[in-house]
């Protein structure tokens, strides 16, 4: 098959030289960006602001973030009846007193997919008690 590069010349198709960068990223070893750390917490914070989904809305499956490798883990599964009303998550650079991310109960209809993060508003705040610590929910 011939192809002509604009420049009048007919020719083979020529497959694309890989880039260098390319290569050697594919040689090294890479580290996605951690969810707590890595991503803001938004321009327009507090008004609207980051918030990284942990456990998507209707699951039984509770995930947890391992803060150390940034990777949403299966934390444990509810055997009952009860599922996840909403998308539930945490804002990024928070830390509340159980030192773990500040939390995030996200209302809309569509489930979201763990490790996703959207843009938020707050629209209440629901302190709750969670293994004998006060905790701030949004």
């Amino acid at each position: 098959m011939s192809t002509n590069d604009n420049n009048g010349n007919d020719g083979e198709k020529r497959t694309p030289k890989l880039n260098e960068r390319i290569l050697s990223s594919l040689s090294k070893r890479t580290v996605a960006a951690h969810p707590w750390h890595d991503l803001e917490i938004g321009p327009e914070a507090p008004k609207v602001f980051n918030v990284v989904v942990e456990i998507t809305k209707g699951s039984k499956v509770k995930y947890e973030l391992d803060k150390k490798t940034g990777m949403i883990k299966v934390d444990r599964i509810l055997y009952s009846s009860v599922v996840y009303p909403h998308n539930y998550g945490f804002i990024p650079r928070t830390l509340c007193e159980d030192n773990d991310p500040l939390d995030v109960l996200v209302l809309m209809q569509e489930p979201v997919l763990p490790g996703c993060f959207l843009r938020a508003r707050a629209i209440g705040l629901m302190p709750m008690i969670d293994q004998v610590m006060h905790m701030l929910h949004l």
